[in-house]
């Protein structure tokens, strides 16, 4: 089962989130992130927070759908995101649309709390429609295929802890079971080969984002 929560924020591609969440068995909305998602004509099943940055316009909206509300006090231990993905069954997969481009705080909390749920055996990844953000942890790798102009992208591996026995295929600049330190640029702005659309990073330990951008 797939699984789409809109988490909001500014900077988030509303056609393409849209067209994620049609490819998806549920969707969900975590406060504000239900804005995001009427915006691309999505009705989310359940929309879950403290209520304080959705709009009037969204509520009423989602009210003559009957979509129900799970509502929590503003003073909480968890963010509604959070909230929102707590709700998620761990054996679905799990794309997180929310800004990696707004406020800081909220983009860093929200790669790290993926880091986690992925620790945790969650299969998550975050989008705002034009970034992606791939948790790996401990033993783990990803392979993507099929990439979309790929001479426009960023690959970048963002480590988190040490992380060792870091191998890549497909990218310009190569590793092979190499050692990455825990805030090092060295694993900053790579790219793919020349002629490639497709790339796979692995890791033997420690946890890693791995961050693709498109140029500006």
């Amino acid at each position: 089962m797939k699984t789409c929560v809109f988490g909001g924020g500014p900077g988030i591609n509303i056609e393409k989130a849209a067209f994620i969440a049609s490819d998806c068995d549920l969707v969900l909305a975590a406060d504000g992130g239900a804005d995001a998602a009427v915006r691309g004509g999505v009705i989310p099943s359940k929309v879950v927070g403290d209520l304080d940055s959705i709009s009037q316009e969204t509520m009423e909206l989602l009210k003559q759908h009957n979509v129900p509300f799970e509502v929590y006090p503003c003073e909480k231990d968890m963010s509604d995101t959070e909230l929102c993905l707590r709700e998620v069954s761990e054996s679905d997969e799990i794309i997180l649309v929310c800004s990696l481009s707004g406020r800081p705080d909220h983009a860093v909390c929200n790669m790290l709390l993926a880091l986690r749920l992925h620790e945790e055996g969650y299969n998550i990844t975050i989008t705002d429609g034009y970034s992606d953000f791939i948790p790996l942890c401990g033993e783990d790798m990803i392979s993507i295929e099929g990439i979309q102009n790929p001479d426009e992208l960023y690959i970048s591996l963002i480590p988190f802890t040490e992380v060792s026995g870091v191998s890549t295929e497909g990218l310009y600049y190569k590793l092979n079971d190499a050692r990455v330190e825990c805030g090092t640029s060295y694993t900053v702005s790579n790219k793919l080969e020349e002629g490639s659309d497709a790339f796979s990073v692995s890791v033997k330990s420690g946890n890693m984002g791995v961050l693709i951008v498109p140029e500006e």
